[in-house]
């Protein structure tokens, strides 16, 4: 198996036991080359299995306002709600198309925004039953100024279903994205970031790959909101909005011409 990001070669890195979801043994292969750590088991899973397991892993918790392996999930949708709303404000974020949320899941952060902040943000979710999502074909073919995209990545096992995604970002859009990318993968069986639907974990220099790969130039990120913005354009005027606008703008924001790699 090669990483669908480098195309570095795949080796076993070490395995957890899951005693839910009749997963048992799970298999992590890390990268060589870019440090990207992928679940092969979750990837040998047919499409019907996997999708089985994220549709009774996130129907367990959707449509409450907790979620038993991230306490902080509501907090941090209305950090980012405020974060995205203020992006606006200041002009870094375009409102001259439509906006979605893409994997909006029950839908709160996009509610958050069309409610309170007036944003028309759209939903998008495979596994989502509310009549207010889009279909895929609504969904699809188009181009959007927004697109939101929280704790997706790691659920990814394709370099096509990035692709999808980030071929919805107009060209003048942004992608709003919260997942995690860090140094190095721990090998530790125990790490918490290991759940039952969570199969891909970036390592900065597999992001920064595929940052580029993926046709952006230029990213911010929000260290409260654990959120970054990814542009393709109109990287120059986005810096100079922050470094004028810092003083007046609420929690920690990073600029950089490239992948912003906070975490290390």
């Amino acid at each position: 198996m090669n990483c669908f990001i480098c195309g570095g070669e795949m080796r076993p890195y070490f395995s957890k036991v899951f005693n839910t979801y009749n997963l048992g043994n799970v298999e992590y292969c890390r990268c060589v080359n870019c440090g990207f750590v992928l679940s092969k088991t979750h990837a040998e899973m047919s499409t019907r299995e996997w999708e089985l397991l994220n549709d009774q892993y996130h129907r367990s918790y959707h449509g409450s306002d907790s979620c038993p392996d991230d306490a902080n999930w509501v907090p941090r949708l209305k950090c980012q709600a405020r974060t995205i709303h203020e992006l606006v404000k200041v002009r870094i974020l375009p409102t001259k198309l439509p906006w979605v949320d893409y994997g909006s899941g029950d839908g709160k952060l996009a509610d958050m925004l069309t409610q309170n902040m007036k944003l028309k943000v759209n939903k998008f979710d495979k596994y989502s039953k509310q009549e207010d999502v889009l279909s895929y074909e609504a969904l699809i073919g188009r181009k959007y100024s927004v697109v939101i995209n929280c704790s997706v990545f790691e659920h990814i096992l394709s370099l096509a279903s990035l692709q999808e995604i980030t071929s919805l970002v107009a060209d003048d859009g942004v992608l709003a994205l919260h997942t995690l990318a860090r140094g190095e993968i721990p090998k530790d069986p125990g790490w918490f970031y290991l759940l039952p639907v969570h199969c891909a974990f970036y390592t900065n220099r597999s992001m920064e790959i595929l940052f580029a790969k993926l046709g952006f130039n230029a990213s911010v990120y929000h260290v409260d909101s654990r959120m970054w913005f990814w542009f393709r354009k109109n990287a120059d005027r986005v810096c100079q909005i922050l470094q004028r606008q810092k003083n007046r703008m609420k929690g920690e924001y990073h600029f950089k011409f490239g992948f912003v790699d906070y975490w290390k």
